[in-house]
C-alpha cells in the first residue's frame, strides 16, 4: 500500500499506517501520532479518563481538523467516550 498524499504528487512511498479518522494510507512524513484518552461515564454523567492513553495515527488533513476542533471545544478534544 502506498501513501495517499505522496501518490497525489506522483511518488510511490510505502505507507506505515492508516488514518484512524478517514482511513487514508500514510507514510511517516504525512502522519501524526498522538495520544487519546478513553473515558467511562460514571454515575451522574461524570466522565473519567482511563490510563494509559491509546495511540492514534492521523493523516495531516484529519490532524489539522482535530486541532481546529480542540481550539473550539477543548473539554472533549482528547477523549473517546464509552459507557460502563
Amino acid at each position: 500500500m502506498h501513501c495517499l498524499e505522496c501518490s497525489g504528487i506522483g511518488a510511490q512511498v510505502t505507507a506505515v499506517g492508516v488514518c484512524a479518522q478517514c482511513g487514508a494510507a500514510v507514510c511517516p512524513d504525512h502522519c501524526e501520532v498522538s495520544e487519546q484518552f478513553l473515558t467511562c461515564t460514571k454515575p451522574i454523567s461524570y466522565p473519567v479518563a482511563t490510563e494509559p492513553p491509546v495511540r492514534r495515527l492521523l493523516c495531516g488533513v484529519c490532524a489539522a481538523a482535530h486541532r481546529a476542533h480542540a481550539e473550539c471545544c477543548p473539554q472533549t478534544a482528547d477523549s473517546i467516550f464509552t459507557s460502563s
